[in-house]
This record gives structure tokens, C-alpha cells and sequence, in this order.
């Protein structure tokens, strides 16, 4: 049997997914292909570090700005117009980036990429939930998980190579034809996969989702890199407040720009929970342990990626099963048995020394990022296919805007408490010694999220019985 016959698409349709999860790909791995050229951006641009790191934040700040506008974005136009416009105008940035000779004309390219791919990545899940059936979504959604987990691991490595060979402005020169060729097979081969409907963008929700979701990002992001501050606890409330207000106006209005009442969905909702969870609690690999590695044990950048590797390969094949295990048999299994395997991949990392392998690290998070292939596309595919197609744009949206605050917070909690940690052994511990009591204890409060997103594994994910047909 075909796969065109297994997924029962047509050829086109099949074509499609393949455009639109290659263009996926390029907009994931932009946003971490930049890390380790930053330190010769600042030489070349003559600015500080400060500065320079305005080029991921306000990527990260604009793309998580941009998703819960396309709930409205999709609704209001044609998928292959709004492909064509995210595609373009991510193009149009990285061409700018890529001749740019001073920091602004930078910072604008990078915004304007951020504006396609915060457009982009919600569009392409709502195009595969659309296009696949219910019983065949979870091999496509593993495809997906596959390419958000591999792509952010492999870009840094890949970078680092390019930037040491070539320079920063080929990493731009790269990632351009690449949109460009998905923009290109698009026009030529996507069609709609929504209804178009006549309804307005209400202002007031916008200005309340950008204050909103905006300053809780930069909040907790200012935090996680400069530690506690005033300032970060003043925009963190300001996002409070208004996330207050643009929930309470969306529940008033008759079109809102993001139907948040699907919370009221139990399935929808726990599946968002839980996934939350898992990034929050999974970001202290990618932000502490390169830390350990090369700050306290004194290997180079690139040793520290390629300790990624393994683990991004294990998501890569272990993605596409577990989305075949859950078509046939639901996400329950899998979700248990992946948080299982965080909470112990997590634990490992709680007794580093200094004479801790490189193959030990390398093996526990191979272990962490199998426990995630097996929990995060699983158990997204659960929660949206407890809503109906017409309003899956908006769950894809508030799931995926949550889930980046999450990243977000757990970043600002688990940092602060390595700081915490370290700083209270700092008296009584050589300083290597004390930054390793810090990594210990932040990983100590990484496995107990996990365990509380295993707990709630247990007692929520079930088959609905009510899951929309």
C-alpha cells in the first residue's frame, strides 16, 4: 500500500504537506542558527553583547506576537495567499540580513523573518490537521514533531561550522534560496484548504494580545539572562493584566480574534497543560547544559553540540513511530512511558561532577529527547483532535503562543534557581564546584515537572469519548 493510499491524499495534497513542512523546517532552524555567529556579529557591527542578543529576542519576541494573529490570519485569507505572503516576506528579511551592514538594517531583517514564521509554523499544522484524517494524523503531526525537534538541534552545530569556514552573512545566503524554492513550488502546486470568512480584525485585541503574551515573553526572558529585576517583574505584570482583558473582550465578542473559550474543551485544554510542562521543564537542556559543558569542563561549542546529535536523531526516528503507535492505539502508552523517560533522563542530570563522561551526558539526553518524541506530537495530535476543523486554526494558535511562554518561564525559573543554588555555595565551594551544586539543583526542579506532567499523564490523557468525529 502507498503512502498516498495509507494517508488517503491525493498526489497534490501530498505535495502540498511537503512544501509546507519543508518551509517549516527553514523557519525553525533560522531561529537558532544565529547563536554561535553572535560573537562575530558583535566584532563586526562594533556592539555589545547586550545589543547583539536584541537579534534572537526580537525574533523570539515578534514570532510569538505573530501566532495568535493567525488564528484570525487564517480564517480571513486563502492559505495559498498567506503561504505565499509568510514565505515572501521570511525571504525578504533574510535577504536583508544577509547584505546588511549595520546592526539596524540586521534587527530589521531578523524582525521581518520573525513575521513569516510566526505566521508560517501555525499554518502549517492547521494545513496537516485540515488535510489528514483523524486516524492518520499522528504519522503526520511525528513527520512535524520530527522536523521542530531535529531542526533546532542541528542548526547551532551547523553554523558553528559554517561561520568558522565562511562567515555570519553566508548563514542568510543559505537559508534565502531555501524559502525562496518553497514560495516558488507553492504558488505553483498549494491550494486552499479553509473557508474563507468575512470578518474584521478587532484592534483592541491585537494591542492587548501584543502587551500580553509580549511582555510575559520578554519578562521571564529578561529574567532567565539577567536574573531577577524590577523591570522584568513590572512588563510581566503589564502582560497579566492584559492577557486579563484580551481573554475577558474575546469571550465578549461575536467574531474575537482568538476563540480562548475552546479552553473549556477538558481534552484540549489538559493535552495544553501538559505539553507546557514539557517545555518548560525541557528547556534547561538546551540553555544550562551548555553551560556545565563549557563554561565548567572546558570543552569547545562545538563538542557541546555534538552532544545534541544523538539525541536529535532519536527524535528524528522515534517522532514518525510514535505517530504511527498513536494512530493505532491512542496517546495514553506513549505519553506514560515518554514522561517516564523524562523524569529518569532528568534525574541523570541531577549528580554532575567534574569527571562526569561525555557518553553519560550524551546518553541521558538521548533518553530525555526520546521521552520527548513520545510526548509532545502525541499528545498535541490528542488535544487538537478534540476540536472541529472550523476552529483548529485557533487551538493550533493558543497551543503553540502557550507553549512559548512556557518555554519561556521555565527558562526564567530553572536559571534563577542554578543562580540561587550557586550563589549559596559560593562561600563554602570552590566556584566550578558551586555553579555544578547550581546545574544539580536546576535539573532537581526540571524532574520534578516532569513528574507532575506524568501525574497528570496518569489521570487525564484518555481516548476522549466525545473526540469529534
Amino acid at each position: 500500500m502507498s503512502i498516498l493510499d495509507e494517508l488517503k491524499i491525493t498526489k497534490k495534497q501530498l505535495v502540498m504537506l511537503a512544501v509546507f513542512l519543508l518551509a517549516a523546517f527553514v523557519g525553525i532552524l533560522n531561529q537558532t542558527l544565529l547563536s554561535p555567529a553572535l560573537p562575530s556579529i558583535m566584532i563586526y557591527m562594533n556592539v555589545d553583547a547586550s545589543t547583539a542578543q536584541w537579534l534572537t529576542t526580537a525574533f523570539t519576541l515578534v514570532n510569538a506576537i505573530m501566532v495568535p494573529i493567525t488564528a484570525f490570519l487564517i480564517d480571513r485569507f486563502s492559505t495559498k495567499g498567506l503561504f505565499e505572503f509568510s514565505t515572501l516576506i521570511f525571504f525578504a528579511g533574510t535577504v536583508i540580513a544577509a547584505i546588511s551592514q549595520s546592526f539596524i538594517v540586521l534587527l530589521a531583517g531578523r524582525i521581518l523573518q520573525a513575521v513569516g514564521a510566526g505566521i508560517l509554523m501555525p499554518m502549517v499544522q492547521v494545513v496537516m490537521l485540515t488535510t489528514i484524517s483523524r486516524q492518520h494524523r499522528g504519522m503526520v503531526m511525528g513527520i512535524f514533531g520530527l522536523i521542530i525537534g531535529f531542526a533546532p538541534i542541528i542548526g547551532p552545530t551547523a553554523a558553528g561550522i559554517i561561520v568558522d569556514k565562511l562567515n555570519w552573512h553566508a548563514l542568510f545566503v543559505i537559508v534565502a534560496p531555501l524559502m525562496l524554492i518553497c514560495s516558488v513550488i507553492g504558488y505553483f502546486t498549494l491550494e486552499n484548504v479553509n473557508e474563507r470568512k468575512d470578518i474584521s480584525l478587532d484592534k483592541l485585541s491585537v494591542v492587548l494580545s501584543t502587551l500580553g503574551f509580549g511582555g510575559l515573553l520578554y519578562g521571564f526572558s529578561d529574567i532567565g539572562s539577567a536574573g531577577l529585576n524590577a523591570v522584568a517583574f513590572i512588563v510581566i505584570a503589564v502582560g497579566f493584566i492584559s492577557l486579563f482583558f484580551f481573554f475577558t473582550r474575546q469571550l465578549k465578542l461575536e467574531q474575537p480574534m482568538l476563540k480562548v473559550d475552546i479552553l473549556k474543551n477538558k481534552t484540549f485544554l489538559m493535552g495544553t497543560i501538559i505539553t507546557m510542562i514539557v517545555q518548560a521543564a525541557l528547556m534547561v537542556g538546551t540553555v544550562i547544559t551548555p553551560i556545565y559543558v563549557q563554561t565548567i569542563r572546558g570543552y569547545s561549542a562545538t563538542v557541546s553540540g555534538m552532544l545534541l546529535l544523538p539525541g536529535a536523531l532519536v527524535t528524528a526516528v522515534f517522532s514518525i513511530i510514535a505517530g504511527k503507535i498513536f494512530d493505532q492505539r491512542g496517546p495514553r502508552g506513549l505519553a506514560i512511558c515518554g514522561y517516564a523517560l523524562l523524569v529518569i533522563g532528568s534525574a541523570g542530570f541531577t549528580v554532575l561532577n567534574d569527571q562526569t563522561s561525555l557518553a553519560y551526558l550524551c546518553s541521558m539526553f538521548a533518553i530525555r529527547s526520546l521521552g520527548i518524541a513520545l510526548v509532545n506530537m502525541p499528545l498535541n495530535t490528542w488535544s487538537l483532535n478534540a476540536l472541529d476543523n472550523s476552529i483548529i486554526a485557533h487551538g493550533t494558535a493558543l497551543n503553540n503562543t502557550f507553549r512559548q511562554v512556557a518555554g519561556s518561564l521555565g527558562t526564567a525559573i530553572l536559571v534563577t534557581v542554578m543562580s540561587i543554588a550557586t550563589s549559596c555555595q559560593a562561600a563554602s565551594m570552590a566556584e566550578m564546584e558551586a555553579m555544578t551544586f547550581g546545574i544539580n539543583t536546576s535539573y532537581m526542579c526540571s524532574t520534578v515537572l516532569t513528574i507532575i506532567g506524568l501525574v497528570l499523564t496518569i489521570v487525564y490523557v484518555k481516548k476522549p469519548k466525545n473526540e469529534v468525529k
